[in-house]
């Protein structure tokens, strides 16, 4: 036993990482330290948001952010100080295509779920901000799919995504066992040194970001085509599951823990106006140094408290971190830092480095006219892994908001009727064996229309589902696109699905719509529909559709839910 307690402190010594650097305080700095994507044991986390909030404010940290998994139909608590610190609460919301967490939000009035384009536009409805949550995170289920979604922020830094990409090395079949080998001594290294340096052993699993990173160079070339907001998600649990994630595992062990967490990674805000002590005002603060993007984010693992200034200058006037600059020829860029002269400090452009890299504390680069992004990262040294330490939101030049609103489509050249009121021929009613539902041809105000009323079941096994269908003679199936007018009952969201009938098969495409309670019309582009499921191919191939499907089920409604939905018209367009 002796021997093998020399031997675990001899490894111990040697693959240690260094101390953390404790960096010169610039009071000037003025920004406050915060964390977001933290979860609690309202859903896999595993304390209370009171001693979360204990631990953050034992870390330093004025406000967290939390975000408990959800459909977003729960009201979120108000927010509230705890032990000191400020806590608003968020939620993070699973589609297909990712997580994504919506903030500032009230609740939803169905649940939220499925495509992420729905996910996104119902968060924009409802007035919330939302971030992409571990885009690039290793396990499928957790990575984002889709950039060109208007999303307004993103995660450039998360603890989760570190760890997990050791552990899918170690377990990496395409790697050579060498490769596969010194990955799980990796994990094996932060796993006996994270008792004696805990904020350090997190932060230097966080591997470099390197600017070859496919997902990191989609993201920051997106930037220059529309602004978007990057911060870090701590997407804190305090566990770790022995087989799968925290909330899927029986078995974890404790670590890291909140606090520990909590010293490893932080947001600062700079506020438009000092906090004041009363929870509701000093959220909206908050919240709105957050939606500008007036945020850095800073591995404190690595060295801590940290400075930092990002201003652009150009003829018409100055800008910060997360703001928009307009057009006035060349723009003079200034970082300030209380960085190490050690470290490196990089100036983009997207995903373009200008400037050099440098190492002094305060410099200005100057940089030509035209559409920019620039933005900050600043390196630790090899010694300290070569971690990002310290990256900023960028300065926006000629580059303009995501158009989050309904793209108008172009009237069809021509079109031929599903439904024009004249007969319900065609269409019919199908459901699950344990719901129910039922067609109307109606007389509204506005002329014919088909009813669907519907009730779901309350049971979860057989999948809910009640479909208003037409079923598309052979060949008939002409367009690129279906257009409705419709509406329901109560705000819900529907999915437009196509059905194959080739080969005895039953594909199905679907893209997800909202639907409001008074008639508005609604366009679905065949190339924008996606796969239910697995399919033949990834896009329908018309002359192989037989029913065109607007299917209520429990991906945007509850379970045991009714209602009613009018369709006025319905067509296959050009």
């Amino acid at each position: 036993m002796a021997a093998l307690a020399a031997v675990v402190a001899a490894f111990v010594v040697l693959t240690i990482p260094p101390r953390r650097l404790a960096l010169h305080e610039d009071p000037s700095d003025g920004s406050v330290p915060g964390i977001i994507h933290v979860h609690s044991t309202r859903s896999d986390g595993s304390s209370t948001p009171d001693d979360i909030a204990a631990a953050a404010r034992r870390a330093g940290l004025r406000f967290v952010v939390f975000t408990d998994h959800g459909d977003a139909t729960r009201a979120p608590d108000a927010p509230a100080y705890r032990n000191g610190v400020l806590c608003i609460d968020a939620v993070e919301i699973s589609t297909t295509g990712g997580h994504y967490i919506a903030l500032d939000m009230p609740a939803a009035p169905y649940p939220l779920a499925g495509d992420p384009r729905g996910v996104v536009d119902d968060v924009h409805r409802l007035g919330g901000f939302g971030i992409v949550a571990h885009p690039d995170s290793p396990k499928d289920q957790l990575q984002w799919k889709d950039f060109t979604v208007p999303f307004d922020a993103i995660e450039a830094i998360n603890l989760d995504t570190g760890w997990r990409r050791w552990v899918q090395q170690a377990r990496g079949s395409t790697l050579g066992a060498r490769d596969r080998w010194s990955a799980g001594m990796r994990l094996l290294a932060a796993l006996l040194d994270y008792p004696f340096r805990p904020p350090e052993v997190v932060a230097s699993l966080t591997s470099p970001r390197g600017r070859d990173l496919g997902i990191e160079r989609t993201l920051d070339a997106e930037m220059l085509h529309r602004r978007i907001v990057t911060t870090a998600g701590a997407d804190a649990h305090a566990k770790l599951g022995m087989r799968g994630d925290p909330g899927e595992s029986t078995f974890s062990i404790p670590i890291p823990g909140y606090e520990q967490t909590f010293r490893t990674l932080s947001v600062h805000a700079s506020l438009d106006q000092q906090l004041t002590g009363e929870a509701t005002r000093d959220s909206q603060i908050i919240v709105r140094a957050i939606r500008a993007g007036h945020l850095y984010s800073v591995m404190d693992g690595v060295a801590t408290p940290a400075a930092f200034f990002l201003t652009a200058t150009n003829a018409s006037g100055t800008a910060h971190g997360g703001d928009q600059l307009g057009p006035g020829g060349p723009v003079a860029v200034h970082v300030r830092s209380n960085a190490p002269a050690a470290f490196t400090t990089t100036l983009w452009n997207g995903a373009t480095a200008i400037g050099g890299d440098h190492h002094e504390s305060d410099f200005t680069v100057t940089v030509p006219a035209g559409p920019a992004a620039y933005w900050v990262g600043i390196r630790a040294t090899p010694e300290r892994g070569g971690a990002l330490w310290l990256r900023s939101n960028p300065i926006f030049v000629g580059v303009h908001e995501p158009s989050v609103g309904r793209v108008p489509t172009a009237p069809p050249r021509s079109a031929r009727a599903l439904f024009d009121g004249t007969t319900a021929d065609g269409w019919h009613v199908e459901h699950d064996s344990t719901s129910v539902g039922a067609l109307d041809r109606v007389v509204g105000t506005d002329g014919p229309e088909l009813r669907l009323r519907y009730g779901l079941s309350a049971g979860l096994g057989a999948g809910p589902y009640v479909a208003l269908v037409y079923d598309v003679p052979a060949g008939a199936l002409v367009g690129n696109r279906v257009t409705m007018t419709l509406r329901a009952q109560q705000p819900m969201r529907i999915s437009v699905q196509l059905r194959s009938g080739s080969n005895g098969g039953a594909d199905r495409w679907q893209r997800s719509i909202y639907v409001a309670t008074e008639n508005e019309q609604r366009s679905i582009e065949f190339t924008d529909l996606t796969p239910v499921g697995a399919t033949a191919t990834a896009r329908p191939v018309l002359s192989t559709i037989r029913s065109v499907l607007f299917v209520v089920d429990t991906t945007n409604t509850k379970p045991g839910a009714s209602g009613r939905l009018w369709l006025r018209s319905a067509a296959l367009a050009y």
